[in-house]
């Protein structure tokens, strides 16, 4: 009887046996699968195969790696680190394991264990570029960012498809390191390599950022200075059928020309900005010099920015000039405007500007009617006092068509409230202009513009004077210009422009060619 219960016990420890051997040969078999399923990037299936195959199989360490491989692709990464650190506890030295495991305790924010898992992966897999990578990232962690930016640069090197997440992190690292040109050609490469990955897309962004950085920690002072000179075609603005005084030899004549420019910005917060601007205009002709300009005038502004993509800009002005050495024009003045950002659709600005004009030049002779109707004599002197109000309210846009195209274009209404009776008018207007940017840095710059005013009075200048309609103006002009930079501060400008009056008052009945070359340097944003 015992040597049948012994006999017993044997083939019910046999039936045990091969009921185990059975169940690790099926739990094998599950994690084969559950590791192809893992390859075809099927992780939901995998995940559940390798754990019915840990079920089979305890110390089964192979699927607790693929259990927690996959957990991290799908960023689950608390069920990662329970799987993975099986995974390592049943197998120390299956390799793969550490890294993922640094990358799960990463990613979960658990930064001392992503560390001490990084230890044993360095040992382990020396030669995985993931390794340089999160070393790279925990370094930047610390604030060591020129040694993480060493690290993301080993990494792709290492391994050529790392490239694209490795370059963003460089870029990034370089950034913080304040080498904003490894910064830029870091990101650069993250676009060139990968054009349609998210990376790229990151890698933009991030360009935008340092950019608007840049022009954030640009110098708050500019100055720019151009020299020229031009060919006037009509310097007196002579209208048809009109007779020069004795002392103007000719209407047409060459001059000098000079603009110089400074400004500051003096304030700078989140919501406020603000600056001044000082700029001086001046000409000397070749013979007409009684109608050389000196003009310097000073403005200030300041911004309040209403939300991301919105400000509103006040901007006081004023400014004095001189023909030769007489007084001519002193003004005062503001502008209020509202610009708005609308991304892709380019930038937008709704403007109002007002101010006075005081004609400092007095009026030699006055103009008399030489045949008044009725023998009504009148001293016209009054007609001719131009000081008043000038105000124009109007929209300008702007829109890039492409990386090397901008166009433009704005409309206007305004009018001038005039002392006497000759210059007080209404008018309206639009401008189209586009900017192109052409080979060898040539720049293309074209804008037309038109406006129709329609006068208060009849013009004392009108002939017959007998018959005196309201002065009507259209008035066109055309500009023309081609820029090529030389330096990073000198630029030289080829410049036409056209001007088209179509008066019905002779006087003002005219057009006008200006041809021109310049030389500018700058200096400042």
């Amino acid at each position: 009887m015992m040597r049948a219960l012994r006999l017993g016990l044997v083939a019910l420890a046999v039936w045990f046996l091969a009921l185990e051997v059975r169940a690790a040969d099926e739990g094998r078999v599950l994690r084969m699968r559950a590791e192809r399923l893992a390859s075809e990037g099927q992780c939901e299936q995998a995940i559940t195969t390798a754990r019915r195959a840990r079920d089979l199989a305890p110390d089964d360490a192979v699927a607790a790696f693929v259990e927690g491989r996959c957990a991290l692709d799908l960023h689950r990464y608390e069920e990662a680190i329970a799987a993975l650190e099986e995974a390592q506890r049943l197998s120390p030295g299956l390799e793969g394991v550490a890294i993922d495991l640094t990358a799960a305790r990463y990613h979960h924010g658990d930064l001392a264990a992503a560390e001490a898992a990084l230890s044993v992966a360095e040992v382990q897999s020396p030669d995985d570029p993931r390794v340089s990578l999160y070393r790279g990232l925990l370094l930047l962690e610390r604030s060591e960012d020129a040694e993480a930016a060493s690290a993301f640069e080993q990494a792709r090197r290492m391994n050529p498809r790392m490239a694209p997440v490795a370059s963003y992190y460089e870029g990034l690292a370089w950034e913080r390191a304040r080498d904003r040109e490894r910064a830029r050609e870091a990101l650069k490469r993250v676009k060139e390599e990968a054009p349609e990955s998210s990376w790229a897309t990151e890698a933009g962004h991030a360009l935008e950022r340092l950019d608007e950085r840049e022009a954030a920690e640009a110098p708050n002072f500019w100055a720019t200075v151009s020299v020229g000179g031009e060919w006037d075609s009509n310097v007196v603005i002579r209208g048809d059928g009109v007779t020069l005084p004795d002392n103007i030899s000719d209407e047409d004549d060459g001059r000098a020309i000079w603009f110089g420019e400074v400004g500051a910005e003096l304030l700078r917060t989140e919501q406020w900005a603000g600056g001044v601007i000082a700029s001086y205009y001046g000409n000397a002709h070749f013979d007409l010099h009684q109608f050389d300009v000196q003009y310097p005038s000073i403005s200030a502004w300041i911004d309040r920015r209403l939300d991301e993509k919105s400000f509103l800009r006040v901007q006081p002005f004023a400014g004095y000039a001189w023909l030769e050495t007489d007084p001519y024009l002193g003004h005062v003045g503001g502008i209020v405007a509202y610009h708005r950002d609308f991304d892709e659709s380019g930038n937008g600005r709704l403007y109002a500007r007002g101010g006075y004009r005081d004609y400092l030049y007095k009026v030699d002779n006055a103009i008399r009617d030489a045949d008044p109707p009725n023998g009504d004599f009148r001293d016209y002197s009054r007609d001719l006092d131009r000081d008043g109000f000038a105000f124009q309210t109007g929209y300008d846009h702007g829109i890039p068509v492409s990386e090397t195209t901008d166009l433009r274009a704005g409309i206007a209404y305004g009018f001038y409230e005039a002392e006497g009776d000759d210059y007080s008018f209404q008018g309206v207007g639009g401008h189209l202009g586009i900017r192109q940017v052409l080979p060898l840095e040539f720049i293309f710059d074209a804008e037309g513009r038109y406006s129709y005013d329609w006068y208060r009075h009849a013009s004392t200048y009108n002939s017959p004077p007998q018959s005196r309609p309201s002065r009507r103006d259209n008035l066109w002009s055309l500009r023309v210009a081609l820029e090529r930079p030389i330096t990073d501060w000198l630029s030289v400008t080829a410049h036409w422009r056209f001007y088209d009056s179509d008066s019905n008052t002779d006087a003002y009945d005219y057009d006008r060619h200006i041809l021109g070359g310049y030389f500018t340097i700058s200096y400042g944003p």
